[in-house]
C-alpha cells in the first residue's frame, strides 16, 4: 500500500476559494479553481509568489512566461516583506525554495558587498581582504553582522539608483539596520573573544550607516550639519569599548585593521602646515588655564596620524569612521559647546572629509559642516581655517 503523501494546510489561498472552501493550488495572479471559473482571483496581499508551495513552482513559472509582457512594470517586492522572510529563514535554519524574490535581493547585495562596498572600507590589499572576504565568513555565524553588512550595501545602491529602486533599497537597508543596531549596542557591553570581529566589523559598518542615511533626505533633521555629525561621533564613541578589549583581534587574521603604519607619500604641504598651525596655536593658548591643551592636542594628533590614508585611498572610510570612533568626550563637548578652538580642527576634519567625498557615504558632508562652522566662527577665527576653506571652497570665495 503507498504511502499517503502528507497534507499541509496553507492560510494563503485566494478569497474566493476560502469562501468556496477548496483547496487553492495559490498560483499567481490567477489560481487554478478561478481561471476555470473565470473569477477575479484575490489574495488579499500584493506579496509576489513567495508562499507558493514546491509542486506549483514550475507551472508558476510556466505562467509567468506567458504574462512577461502585462507583468513587465510589477513593482519591486516591499522592503517589509523581504524583511519579514528574513526571520522565517533564520527560524530553522533551511530556505524556502519558493522564495525566489527575496533570495535574488539578499543575493545582490552579498555580491554588491563583495564586488564594491567593501572597498570603501579597505585601506590596501590586506584590509580588502578582510573586509570583502574574512568578514562575510564570520557574519555567516553572526545574523546581526550579517544584517550590518546587508544593510550597507542596501544604502549604498540607495544612494546610486532611481525611483522607485531608490526608495526600495532604502527601506530594506532600514529593516537590516533596525536588526542588526540592537543586538550591537547589548554587545557593546560584553565584548568578548567569541563576538569581537563581528563587532569591530559592524563598528565600521554603523559609522557608514549613520553618514549615508543623512544623504537619503528622508528627514530634514537628518543632513547633513554639526548637530548631525555630533550625533554621528556620540554613536561611535562605544565602539572605542571594542579597541579597549581587542588584543585578541591583534593576534588574528584580522590583526592588518590594527596596522598603524600609516601609507608612504608626500603629506601635502598646504595640509602640512595648517595642522602645524594648529598645534602651535594649541601650545599658545595653553598658557590659559582654561584651554584644554591635552584634549586639543590629540585630536589634532589622531587627525594628522589618520588623515594621510585620505590622501593614500581618497574613497576608503579610514579617516571618517577612524576619527569618529577616536574622538573623546572632552573634545566632543567643545565642539557642542561651539568652542573656537575646536571647531577649527573640526573644519580641518570636514577639508578630509571633502577630499574623500566620491565615497558614496560622505559626498557633501564636508562641504556643509565647514560652511556651517565658517558662519560660527568671527573673522579673527576665520584666519586659522583658511586652508579648509580654500581647498572645499577655492581661493578668494566665502561658503
Amino acid at each position: 500500500m503507498p504511502i499517503r503523501r502528507p497534507h499541509r494546510k496553507s492560510r494563503h489561498g485566494c478569497k474566493a476559494c476560502k469562501r468556496r472552501r477548496v483547496k487553492c493550488d495559490e498560483v499567481r495572479p490567477t489560481c487554478s479553481n478561478c481561471e476555470q471559473r473565470q473569477e477575479d482571483c484575490d489574495y488579499g496581499t500584493e506579496t509576489p509568489y513567495i508562499w507558493a508551495t514546491e509542486e506549483n513552482t514550475p507551472r508558476r513559472r510556466a505562467r509567468s512566461r506567458v504574462n512577461t509582457s502585462s507583468n513587465s512594470d510589477t513593482a519591486l517586492p516591499s522592503a517589509d516583506t523581504s524583511f519579514n522572510l528574513l526571520d522565517r529563514f533564520g527560524a530553522n535554519g533551511t530556505t524556502a525554495s519558493s522564495s525566489p524574490g527575496l533570495e535574488m535581493n539578499q543575493l545582490r547585495l552579498i555580491v554588491q558587498w563583495q564586488t564594491d562596498t567593501h572597498q570603501l572600507f579597505s585601506r590596501n590589499e590586506e584590509t580588502k581582504h578582510i573586509w570583502g572576504v574574512l568578514l562575510v565568513e564570520e557574519a555567516l555565524n553572526t545574523p546581526f553582522l550579517m544584517h550590518g553588512i546587508l544593510a550597507v550595501s542596501a544604502l549604498q545602491l540607495s544612494l546610486s539608483e532611481v525611483e522607485p529602486q531608490k526608495s526600495f533599497w532604502l527601506g530594506l537597508a532600514t529593516a537590516h539596520k533596525s536588526q542588526a543596531l540592537p543586538q550591537f549596542l547589548e554587545n557593546l557591553h560584553s565584548v568578548n573573544a567569541a563576538n569581537a570581529k563581528a563587532m569591530m566589523g559592524l563598528s565600521g559598518l554603523v559609522v557608514a550607516f549613520a553618514f549615508g542615511s543623512a544623504l537619503t533626505g528622508v528627514s530634514d533633521a537628518d543632513q547633513p550639519c554639526l548637530d548631525t555629525l555630533h550625533n554621528i561621533f556620540v554613536l561611535c564613541r562605544g565602539v572605542q569599548q571594542i579597541i579597549n578589549v581587542a588584543s585578541t583581534l591583534r593576534h588574528s587574521n584580522f590583526a592588518p585593521l590594527f596596522d598603524p603604519t600609516p601609507p608612504q607619500l608626500a603629506y601635502p604641504e598646504r595640509a602640512k602646515e595648517s595642522l602645524d598651525r594648529l598645534e602651535q596655536l594649541n601650545s599658545a593658548y595653553g598658557m590659559d588655564g582654561a584651554h584644554d591643551i591635552a584634549a586639543y592636542a590629540r585630536a589634532i594628533r589622531e587627525l594628522r596620524g589618520l588623515s594621510v590614508h585620505t590622501f593614500a585611498q581618497p574613497t576608503s572610510m579610514m579617516l571618517a569612521a577612524g576619527w569618529a570612533i577616536r574622538a573623546t568626550p572632552e573634545y566632543l563637548q567643545y565642539v557642542q559647546q561651539h568652542e573656537p578652538f575646536a571647531l577649527a580642527i573640526h573644519a580641518h576634519y570636514c577639508t578630509f572629509l571633502h577630499i574623500a567625498r566620491e565615497n558614496c557615504f560622505l559626498q557633501v558632508w564636508g562641504s556643509c559642516v565647514l560652511r556651517e562652522i565658517y558662519h560660527l566662527l568671527d573673522s579673527t577665527w576665520r584666519l586659522h581655517i583658511t586652508w579648509p576653506i580654500s581647498e572645499v571652497f577655492g581661493e578668494n570665495v566665502a561658503p
